[in-house]
């Protein structure tokens, strides 16, 4: 995959990303688009650096520890990269794959996690904005009213913290996107992100879930109760 897609109402590009591998959807990808817009990762909110503690590796907490450090000449080809003219610092779980194309690590290389369990709920399947609510628990509510308040602000961060990626491409659960999303209860063993942060896509969900083996799934009826 690669992407080469502008900013909103910006003629920065975003860096070209493609991954040999499935991408984290979170901090590691997102942090090349901030980086190349020139957004400083200090910001709150998904574009936040995430404490380096959360990474797997420990190349990778040390490059977290030294993302607002500016990157020196002789840096060039091994922590920093050049892009459009200039040198950035290699974010973590990422790789230069050629000149101008980064690689991401899988969320499981990249991020600890917690041990296997088994999990039962509501899957959405909502393309982009797919979630799932464990058993016994109510979808997010989403903030509304006035984006600039405060409270709107406490409203989406507090939605986004209780929103769960599901990772699912390592198994027989396929997308079926349609209209309005679609629901299936599952029960499965998976793997958790240890700490909580920024998921998925865009950032927007504070947790991420691996499915690595389906136990069960049904389709939930289009109204009432699914489980």
């Amino acid at each position: 995959m690669q992407d080469t897609s502008r900013t909103s109402g910006s003629n920065t590009p975003f860096l070209p990303i493609r991954s040999r591998f499935a991408m984290p959807r979170g901090f590691p990808a997102l942090l090349l688009v901030v980086a190349a817009a020139g957004i400083s990762t200090d910001a709150p909110g998904q574009f936040a650096t995430p404490p380096a503690k959360v990474f797997a590796r420990p190349e990778d907490q040390k490059r977290a520890r030294l993302l607002g450090v500016p990157c020196a000449q002789s840096d060039e080809g091994h922590a920093c990269y050049r892009f459009d003219g200039r040198l950035i610092r290699k974010g973590p779980c990422t790789y230069v794959i050629e000149a101008g194309v980064i690689g991401s690590l899988p969320t499981d290389k990249c991020y600890k996690m917690k041990s296997p369990r088994r999990y039962r709920g509501v899957w959405v399947d909502d393309f982009e904005g797919q979630q799932f609510i464990p058993q016994g628990t109510t979808a997010p509510q989403w903030a509304s009213g006035d984006t600039k308040s405060s409270q709107w602000r406490k409203q989406a961060d507090a939605a986004i913290a209780a929103t769960i990626w599901l990772d699912v491409e390592r198994t027989t659960l396929r997308h079926g996107w349609q209209r309005g999303g679609r629901r299936l209860f599952v029960e499965f063993v998976g793997r958790e992100t240890k700490y909580p942060g920024h998921y998925g896509h865009m950032g927007m969900s504070g947790r991420e879930i691996i499915v690595d083996h389906v136990i069960s799934q049904h389709d939930c009826p289009h109204t009432g109760a699914c489980g």
